[in-house]
């Protein structure tokens, strides 16, 4: 019998759980979000406000859903909609989950990139150097505290002025007053002590993203299991890490769909046969 163990919440892997079912019957899944997200309220926050509202910003970026909900958590104690909030400023969204976020809240999503990822966000950015004067466009990146400067680095290199907004926060699960409640059914999920138990006897590894995979080798004894990556920043992440514990054999999913984490996790069992 096949082990996995998955980086998430039960209530965020049962399509993943069903696709992999399908491909793989028997398989057990075993799930371990190692962190979940705190909503903070940034020092400047009164002033960033007041600049929305002021239409000094003509872009705002999202980079999760968390930074979604975050942010409409700090509208929402301002008396305003996200909707009010973000004015006539346009609105980027690196995936499709985050863009559901907004568009949930009413937000018309302006762009969201190909390439789920920071790094897509930079190279698809809608660039129009016909009309645009970069120096007079300033972007707000509302992001978490820990955050690659990917995409503040990126749209600095196109001329623009980039500030980002510390929204949320990433603590070691269960977390106190954690930015999303939990269900009835994450009361299966792994702490962290309980996912490095997990780890010695997984066959798989799915890790979504370069902070969790961090955070779970850390006070690991020994290899990690081969794994699957959610995004370039993940996947470099795991190819970076010390031999002694670094996953022997390494895929990157094509996207963060259900099916094609599950068609990651089959190739790379079958390629260890």
């Amino acid at each position: 019998m096949t082990h996995l163990l998955f980086t998430r919440f039960p209530r965020k892997a049962g399509s993943f759980v069903q696709e992999l079912q399908e491909i793989l019957p028997g398989t057990t899944v075993a799930c371990a979000p190692v962190l979940e997200a705190v909503a903070v309220t940034p020092e400047d926050w009164d002033a960033t406000a007041f600049s929305l509202i002021r239409g000094e910003y003509s872009w705002v970026t999202f980079t999760s859903v968390n930074g979604v909900l975050a942010f409409d958590a700090l509208a929402a104690e301002l008396g305003q909609s996200t909707v009010e909030l973000l004015g006539a400023a346009q609105v980027a969204a690196v995936g499709t989950a985050t863009g559901k976020a907004l568009e949930a809240l009413g937000v018309l999503v302006d762009f969201v990139p190909e390439e789920q990822s920071a790094v897509g966000m930079v190279a698809e950015w809608p660039l129009d150097e016909e009309w645009e004067d970069p120096t007079e466009v300033t972007v707000l990146l509302v992001q978490g505290l820990t955050a690659s400067p990917t995409l503040e680095a990126g749209l600095t290199d196109y001329g623009y002025t980039a500030l980002t907004l510390g929204v949320y926060d990433m603590q070691t699960y269960p977390a106190h007053q954690p930015l999303v409640e939990r269900t009835e059914e994450d009361a299966a999920a792994l702490d962290l002590d309980a996912a490095r138990d997990a780890l010695a006897s997984a066959d798989v590894l799915v890790a979504t993203s370069p902070l969790i995979l961090s955070t779970l080798a850390e006070g690991y004894s020994g290899q990690l299991p081969p794994t699957v990556t959610i995004g370039a920043a993940t996947g470099a992440a795991a190819r970076e890490m010390p031999t002694s514990v670094r996953p022997a054999k390494i895929s990157a999913a094509t996207t963060p769909a259900p099916a094609d984490l599950a068609a990651a996790v089959a190739d790379l069992l079958h390629s260890s046969e």
